[in-house]
């Protein structure tokens, strides 16, 4: 089974969430789709220099940094469950 589709499609709806949902700035939100179309790139093979196995974890990593985003932009609202 491809594990590495489960992280391209959360991945995929953490970024529509960042650049849909919240309120970060343009320059935030085109910097985060520039970096998902990088790893995603990469991640696919279309880049030749470029180790899928780093986009894999560069779309982790994304993740990551989103759902802590997503965390704090609740905290900073004064909602305490996630």
């Amino acid at each position: 089974m491809p594990y590495g589709l489960i992280v391209l499609f959360g991945s995929l709806g953490l970024v529509a969430y960042f650049d849909f949902a919240t309120e970060a700035s343009w320059i935030a939100k085109a910097v985060v789709s520039g970096i998902f179309v990088f790893c995603l790139a990469s991640f696919l093979g279309w880049i030749a220099s470029v180790s899928p196995l780093i986009g894999l974890f560069l779309l982790v990593g994304l993740s990551i940094f989103i759902t802590l985003y997503r965390a704090w932009q609740r905290a900073r609202q004064g909602k305490g469950d996630l």
